[in-house]
């Protein structure tokens, strides 16, 4: 079985006030991008496709390490970022496992527990997620009464009782490579004119599929 990650790198990280692309601010003298592709590599054994946007070009060339790079011309959110590994993915790789270029303290072995625990799924998605008292902004984990993931609720659009809930989102999922290439064209554009890699959840109970 071929697993391959995307990692998402293009956006702009602006509040960090800083000219210098987010993913390429150093921690212990390598770029953040660096520790994901890191991760990525050693959980897939496989070189991770990285979607690039700002500033692409300084992004690509700042990253000395075994990637395949794609480009998010117009920044449609994470749905849309995805999307744009399908070409070169779609028929070469069994699972998708989508990670972020922002998140260096993710291990290796956190996403191979994924990956594992998705194997033993019969679901086309699987969600990392984690418990926290202090949201920070994270969507909501919507689990029904057999505990398989609903929903993710982004916290702008969340209820009070839904704002309660404290296990988060942390953005990284596993895929089946098929399902997700053709699900991902039914994701409809938010209100904020992005497409939300996170909506597929709900598209996946819609059609009768287990999320965990």
């Amino acid at each position: 079985m071929k697993i391959t990650s995307v990692i998402l790198a293009a956006g702009q990280g602006t509040r960090m006030r800083s000219t210098l692309p987010k993913v390429l601010h150093p921690i212990l003298g390598k770029p953040l991008i660096w520790y994901a592709i890191r991760a990525a590599y050693q959980a897939t054994k496989e070189p991770p496709v990285v979607v690039v946007g700002h500033q692409a070009d300084r992004v690509r060339d700042d990253v000395d390490q075994d990637a395949h790079f794609v480009t998010q011309a117009e920044r449609l959110g994470t749905g849309h970022a995805v999307q744009q590994a399908e070409n070169i993915l779609r028929g070469k790789s069994d699972l998708i496992l989508v990670t972020y270029a922002d998140m260096p303290l993710i291990s290796p072995e956190t996403l191979e527990n994924l990956i594992d625990a998705h194997r033993d799924h019969d679901g086309p998605i699987s969600v990392l997620t984690l418990i926290a008292e202090d949201a920070r902004g994270f969507g909501r984990i919507i689990r029904g009464a057999q505990d398989d993931v609903l929903a993710i609720v982004e916290e702008a659009q969340a209820t009070p009782e839904q704002k309660a809930i404290r296990e988060l989102n942390t953005g990284v999922m596993c895929f089946n490579a098929d399902w997700l290439w053709d699900a991902l064209p039914r994701v409809e554009l938010s209100p904020k004119g992005e497409y939300y890699l996170t909506d597929l959840v709900a598209i996946a109970v819609e059609d009768n599929k287990k999320v965990q």
